[in-house]
């Protein structure tokens, strides 16, 4: 019995490794694009809205994004990520100002690091464009990612925008294709 059990480890272990190693083999053999693009569409939560009853709650709206990346290589990139809030909200400045947030457009420009193949980490600075009050942030966040045949990826990206008012939370899915000279 212990022999059997150590005989079905053994074959799961060659077969994730065989898997992995057709992974990097896959990636490899693809010709290298150095240029993406990358449709987002998700939400943000924003912790701090202020309700109709003057509260604070949580407020969940719906974003858009279009994110370019420049690929230096198979492992970084330089990324401009541009995302557009659909909905209004009003936050609480410093405990006295309330500020109307009304389809803020939010960029930063990032640098990605992808440390094994799917999986990417993102940092940068950025800037919150609204027509009531506009400020900087800081955005940090990961994706995870599939690549399919020319070019085409599908993903799930999670990012956290570090702001002077409002920090909040996005989430969403990633449709993304890469082109340019091999």
């Amino acid at each position: 019995m212990k022999t059997f059990g150590i005989l079905i480890i053994l074959v799961l272990l060659t077969t994730i490794r065989a898997n992995c190693q057709h992974e990097s083999d896959v990636h490899e053999e693809n010709q290298f694009q150095h240029h993406s693009l990358v449709l987002f569409s998700g939400y943000s939560l924003i912790p701090g809205a202020i309700n109709e009853e003057g509260k604070e709650q949580v407020e969940i709206i719906p974003v858009l994004g279009l994110n370019y990346g420049y690929w230096f290589n198979h492992k970084f990139a330089l990324a401009l990520i541009n995302d557009l809030e659909l909905a209004s909200y009003v936050v609480e400045k410093d405990h006295q100002e309330y500020l109307d947030r009304e389809y803020a457009f939010v960029t930063a420009l990032v640098f990605m690091y992808e440390p094994i193949l799917g999986l990417a980490l993102f940092a940068g600075p950025g800037y919150e464009f609204e027509t009531n009050h506009s400020f900087g942030l800081f955005k940090v966040g990961t994706e995870i990612s599939k690549s399919f045949e020319g070019g085409w990826s599908a993903g799930i990206t999670v990012a956290y925008e570090i702001k002077e008012v409002n920090s909040s939370l996005s989430f969403g899915l990633t449709v993304g294709k890469r082109f340019g000279k091999h």
